[in-house]
């Protein structure tokens, strides 16, 4: 069954537009800030009856029609002649709007997409805009937007704070698994923005909660966020291949595939092409390519190199592929290789690749001819340094959002999720469950024909009856509980686990005196009531419920899940 699409932060703000009605505001958006059905955002918050007195364009202009690091002119726009504020100039202080351009707003909307890469500028023109608006106690609405790498996987070193731009204003990774407004959340509470920020999430449509963390990367129509950013495909090896830049090689601006192909007119594309095969890459393939860019570097001339193939996007590491390829090339021919030394986003003062990688080891270790191989090993432990401010901000979570009933054995915790199931039913949620137990049992009657099918070596063995399935599958080891959730409950608004304590997430634990046992989550901080008839060892903290108060017990449970529908 086709899951229900997913919902921007623009699509959640349009059927609810109430906070910011009667509020002059102020847009940050760019030509692929648009609804679902494709009406730019300005369109639609005008449509909705909202006040919009000024529109403010990032990098590229707000039509962006402007190639890389051009400066973007105000002017109006030719329908309704709003006044536009360009964003991107020739210092770094035109990437901040000036107190006088926010004169007379009351809030701020930013509506601009990103591609999952720390190069991309657009969620930094947000932080500077929470800055700025936060030094004029403007509120600043950020509409979340997907990131097209997904939300799960992160990849590569932290920059150096020296080598902080305007391709990475604050530290992340170079693949940061993160969200528009995961990383609006992030820089404002690590780094004391004082912004008064509110992100509107992304939505599965017909949902209450905020979408899975497994769907924040779909993008089911893609709208060029930039010039040089043509499909999802160019996104994949973007964080990676943006690296291109700090080099006089050409990143095939000025063809139809940019960042996919790389060459320069003295390179050999086939020898090029074994090379990098050679290097044993998981997830991509490269084939020899020759190309004749119409615009920036080497135009009119012909190009030899190659260009990616993404085979498996789940296994494909963007960014060390960028890495190896580039000092590949460069071993290639290097007495015509050239790092970049112009001016790179604002900064002179050092090597533009050196503001890309995040530190000068890269190009060092390049320079030298020695292996990436040491400093390639360390990025799990830049990732892992990373993860505590990571995990504080993120806003979508690994499948729908879930409750765990817990207990001793015995102590009634079918009974009370079965309650809290009808509970929650009652109050319009759709609702999935999970029981676990430790025993192993057949899923399915002896003699009935899927059993028969599944004894014979189907694995799954799927039975349809009616309008009922059932799948009897066999593991090699135990199914991971968010993995079964989201592939079982596409749509389902909460899901109601039946044990499972010692994985992550809220939890109602069930102490009944008739067990005579002690509780097996009293140390959990993830634990939001305890429904008993006795006394705990629970925290004081921690609201104690009479074993049949379900009413009591579902406000509390909503309100943890951060669902609607509590009254």
């Amino acid at each position: 069954m086709k899951p229900p699409p997913l919902l921007s932060g623009l699509d959640s703000l349009l059927a609810d537009p109430e906070p910011l009605r009667a509020r002059r505001l102020g847009l940050v958006a760019n030509p692929a800030s648009v609804s679902s059905g494709f009406v730019p955002t300005a369109r639609a918050l005008l449509d909705a009856g909202l006040d919009v007195r000024v529109l403010f364009g990032p990098e590229h202009g707000l039509t962006g029609a402007v190639q890389d690091m051009l400066a973007v002119g105000d002017g109006d726009t030719p329908a309704g002649k709003i006044p536009v504020v360009s964003l991107y100039g020739e210092r770094f202080e035109d990437l901040s709007p000036r107190p006088e351009q926010l004169a007379g707003l009351d809030a701020v909307v930013c509506d601009l997409p990103d591609v999952g890469s720390r190069y991309y500028t657009f969620v930094w023109t947000t932080a500077l805009v929470m800055k700025a608006c936060a030094a004029q106690g403007i509120p600043v609405y950020v509409l979340d937007r997907p990131n097209p790498l997904g939300g799960l996987r992160v990849e590569g070193n932290l920059p150096e704070e020296r080598l902080l731009s305007f391709v990475g204003l604050w530290p992340v990774p170079p693949r940061h698994g993160l969200t528009p407004g995961e990383i609006a959340r992030y820089v404002n509470a690590e780094f004391a923005f004082g912004c008064d920020l509110t992100v509107v999430p992304m939505k599965v449509a017909g949902g209450r909660g905020t979408a899975p963390r497994g769907r924040v990367g779909e993008t089911p129509a893609w709208v060029l966020p930039s010039p040089n950013m043509p499909t999802r495909q160019t996104a994949l090896v973007y964080p990676g291949m943006c690296l291109l830049e700090g080099t006089n090689l050409s990143e095939a601006r000025g063809t139809t595939c940019p960042f996919e192909i790389v060459g320069a007119p003295w390179l050999d594309a086939e020898a090029a092409a074994d090379r990098a095969n050679a290097l044993g890459l998981p997830g991509v393939a490269f084939r020899p390519h020759v190309f004749r860019p119409t615009f920036h570097k080497f135009a009119g001339q012909d190009c030899r190199g190659v260009q990616l193939h993404v085979t498996d996007a789940e296994s494909f590491r963007p960014y060390e592929t960028g890495l190896r390829l580039v000092k590949l090339l460069r071993d290639l021919d290097p007495s015509r290789f050239r790092w970049r030394t112009e001016t790179y986003e604002y900064r002179s003062d050092v090597p533009a690749v050196d503001l890309l990688a995040g530190t000068a080891r890269y190009r060092e270790l390049v320079d030298a001819g020695e292996s990436l191989d040491p400093w390639i090993a360390n990025f799990p432990a830049d990732v892992a340094r990373f993860a505590p401010a990571r995990e504080r901000c993120l806003f979508y979570r690994e499948g729908p959002p879930r409750v765990h009933v817990v207990g001793a054995h015995k102590s009634g915790k079918t009974t009370l999720a079965s309650r809290l199931i009808r509970a929650l039913v009652s109050r319009g949620l759709s609702v999935g469950s999970v029981k676990h137990t430790r025993d192993e049992y057949e899923t399915d009657a002896p003699g009935k024909d899927s059993q028969l099918h599944f004894a014979a070596g189907a694995n799954p063995s799927v039975l349809l009856t009616g309008r009922r399935s059932g799948v009897h599958s066999l593991h090699a080891e135990a199914p991971a509980l968010a993995a079964v959730i989201a592939r079982e409950m596409h749509g389902v608004d909460v899901v109601v686990v039946e044990g499972f304590r010692d994985d992550p997430g809220p939890k109602v634990e069930v102490c009944r005196t008739g067990t005579g046992r002690d509780p097996v989550a009293s140390g959990d901080a993830a634990v939001l009531a305890v429904v008993t008839d006795r006394e705990t060892t629970h925290a004081s903290s921690i609201p104690r419920l009479p074993l049949d108060d379900v009413e009591s017990l579902v406000p509390l449970v909503l309100r943890a899940l951060g669902i609607g529908g509590g009254a």
